[in-house]
């Protein structure tokens, strides 16, 4: 039998990883990457990296959490912050975290990464798949375009997340996308006023 190719997953959240993985822990040797400068709080971070850390055990998957530097990230968009989620910014942030994970592949030398934020439906795939592809050329590293909302992805992810019991996070992770959350939850209850 041969030997499974090395992958690093960039992984956001846990319900993600763990669809992610389920998916291609038969294919690929795995290595989860927990890198998200952008959570805000920091409680909200440490809750969702604990998660993380969780399901990689479930999977007996290697896992690794990188440095939280939330000061990075919003060097990051501070051109951008103005801009709404799935644009510009989210460009800023992709790219941020994508670079550290190429980072932490070039320090293991592992050649290839992609990320788990392609479960959401919120995430663009042309935007994921640019700016992983741009990361990758840059450290010489091999980008893997997976789109794991594709066949039901994504509702199979949130099936996978409620059987393992894991925390089911409400807005992407950072202040400006929380501060979006509690804008349209407002706005919907204003409408149901009477």
């Amino acid at each position: 039998m041969a030997e499974k190719p090395p992958l690093v997953l960039h992984i956001c959240c846990a319900p993600d990883e763990a669809w992610v993985v389920h998916t291609l822990r038969d294919r690929y040797n795995l290595t989860c990457f927990f890198c998200n400068p952008n959570i805000a709080p920091e409680q909200e971070y440490r809750l969702r990296a604990r998660e993380a850390g969780l399901v990689a055990a479930h999977y007996l998957v290697p896992y690794a959490e990188d440095d939280y530097l939330p000061d990075s990230w919003e060097c990051a968009v501070a051109d951008a912050a103005e801009t709404p989620e799935g644009g510009e910014r989210c460009r800023r942030c992709f790219t941020l975290r994508l670079s550290r994970t190429a980072a932490f592949c070039c320090a293991r030398s592992l050649p290839a990464f992609t990320t788990v934020m392609s479960v959401s439906p919120h995430k663009s795939i042309r935007l994921l798949n640019e700016c992983g592809q741009a990361v990758a050329a840059a450290w010489n590293l091999t980008w893997m375009p997976f789109d794991f909302k594709k066949q039901d992805g994504f509702r199979k992810s949130t099936v996978l997340s409620s059987e393992l019991g894991l925390y089911r996070q409400d807005y992407c992770g950072c202040r400006l996308s929380k501060e979006e959350r509690n804008q349209r939850t407002a706005a919907r209850l204003l409408s149901l006023a009477p």
